[in-house]
């Protein structure tokens, strides 16, 4: 199965990144609207994804697109939607955002993705708890500290641990 990378479409050096990856499934969202009318067509094409790479600007507990931010409320409130139809058994999410698992407000947010996105099928949720920098030859960003926080769930969507 393929993977999907969902990139922030308001950043110019995330867009620039995003087309270097040469992933062929990807969503641009400048906002959180955005963002919501792509995944309900990505759903409704019935696509399906092993991956999910978030690329985004970050805080403890946020992704950010454009001055929209999510966080483990807005999680949420997406819990209405059939978004979990996106990823397979045992599938992957990675918030490659600064900061995103730092703190409680890390823990949170990854907590609140598996719900969402792993119910039923599960797999595992991660992301930094550090800032990242971009790669000079590839404009791919990197975390030289901070440690990757992830949240295992099994199949009925429930987690099962966490790994710092």
């Amino acid at each position: 199965m393929p993977l999907l990378h969902v990139y922030d479409s308001s950043d110019s050096r995330i867009v620039e990144t995003a087309a270097t990856r040469g992933v062929h499934d990807r969503l641009g969202a400048a906002n959180g609207k955005d963002l919501l009318t792509g995944l309900d067509g990505l759903v409704a094409a019935g696509s399906m994804f092993d991956r999910i790479l978030f690329e985004t600007h970050g805080a403890p507990g946020r992704i950010y697109f454009g001055s929209d931010y999510l966080d483990a409320y807005s999680w949420g409130t997406f819990l209405d939607y059939n978004f979990a139809a996106l990823t397979t058994r045992n599938a992957r999410v990675y918030f490659n955002g600064c900061n995103v698992a730092e703190g409680k407000e890390g823990w949170a947010f990854l907590d609140s993705v598996v719900p969402v996105l792993l119910r039923p099928g599960g797999g595992q949720v991660f992301g930094q708890t550090s800032l990242g920098f971009a790669n000079f030859f590839n404009g791919h960003v990197i975390h030289f500290w901070g440690t990757t926080r992830r949240v295992f769930a099994d199949a009925t969507g429930t987690i099962t641990g966490r790994e710092e």
